[in-house]
């Protein structure tokens, strides 16, 4: 499956937010407390969206049941994310887990499941739906995968309700971002399929889906958040724009910035390692002793430079040859036409 630019300048949009969201937090204790959406969360679900975009796609051009779809993948993202949760465990074992693409430790389930857990788990839950209805042939269906999306924001808005009825620690957003990486497909389907006819059905059902996340999303952030606590807000607003911004930057306003693109193509990686380097580049001052008023501003630009040059090592001497070794693995000799999928 060719590779699409604005996916990629999406995905460097989420890289750009990264580097803005460790800047702040070195100017001042609290500096991003007070902006109205959480620059991390938004990132990651860009990251997420956009992988919702591209992966049913690539797996309906598989043409041997997915299994090529499932070594390449693997050989794509776990090596890298062993060797992030790695350098997180040494530099950072207060982390959740130990797991990379996470900013702050956790004690319990929580509510917000991205910013606890990273972006793996709910990776993982969408790519054994997609292999699951692709198996079962229904994976090209549009009328299903909508109808997958809204029964998993169901889910979601049970688990809100159990959460405040019950006062327990549930995942409540772990079914509502796979509902959106679904929806992400469906808007795929929209741009880039063969026929009219195909994109106007798939619009459609994207907007029917759009309206229920505009009626549904409100009810479980309100209903889901401990009592007392008006983050929910925030995190409200920041789910809401980063859906509007994903169907913008992949419609209307497609981009295709180099400097976004090549962002885009180290972005894993650099959502993988950016607060384990963080950490080291404050180890690094500290023991070189500098101190004073700029001592703060500097870890953190050290903290970013470490982590673009340690992103692009990974991308050259593993993500590279690792994709080149499971193309010659599944017998994918080049890149794949564009995949359509059909809708029925």
């Amino acid at each position: 499956m060719e590779r699409l630019a604005h996916v990629d300048a999406l995905r460097g949009s989420a890289a750009l937010l990264l580097l803005m969201h460790a800047l702040p937090l070195a100017m001042a204790d609290g500096a991003t407390a007070g902006l109205s959406v959480d620059l991390w969360l938004l990132a990651t679900l860009w990251f997420l969206l956009g992988c919702g975009f591209v992966v049913p796609a690539s797996l309906h051009a598989s043409s041997d049941g997915g299994r090529g779809f499932v070594v390449r993948r693997l050989l794509r993202l776990v090596p890298l994310y062993l060797l992030a949760a790695l350098l997180t465990a040494l530099l950072l074992p207060e982390a959740s887990a130990w797991l990379p693409g996470v900013t702050a430790a956790k004690q319990a389930i929580p509510f917000e499941v991205a910013s606890a857990y990273g972006a793996m788990p709910p990776i993982l839950l969408f790519y054994l739906l997609c292999l699951l209805m692709h198996q079962l042939g229904l994976l090209h269906s549009v009328s299903l995968r909508a109808g997958a999306a809204l029964l998993l924001l169901a889910c979601s808005l049970l688990l809100a309700l159990a959460r405040q009825l019950l006062d327990g620690a549930l995942p409540v957003t772990l079914p509502l971002l796979v509902s959106l990486m679904l929806f992400a497909s469906l808007w795929h389907e929209a741009q880039h399929a063969d026929s009219s006819y195909a994109r106007r059905r798939a619009r459609e059902y994207a907007r029917y889906t759009r309206r229920a996340y505009v009626l549904v999303l409100p009810v479980i952030f309100l209903a889901g958040w401990s009592q007392g606590d008006a983050a929910w807000a925030r995190q409200l607003l920041t789910y809401a724009v980063a859906l509007a911004g994903f169907v913008l930057l992949t419609g209307r306003l497609t981009l295709s910035t180099p400097l976004l693109v090549w962002l885009g193509q180290l972005g894993y990686g650099l959502y993988l390692l950016l607060p384990a380097m963080q950490r080291l580049a404050a180890l690094l001052m500290q023991n070189l002793a500098i101190s004073g008023p700029g001592a703060v501003m500097g870890t953190a630009l050290l903290g970013l430079l470490l982590a673009l040059g340690s992103a692009m090592l990974c991308r050259w001497l593993l993500e590279q040859p690792l994709a080149h070794a499971g193309k010659r693995l599944t017998g994918q000799s080049g890149l794949l036409p564009l995949a359509r999928l059909h809708t029925r």
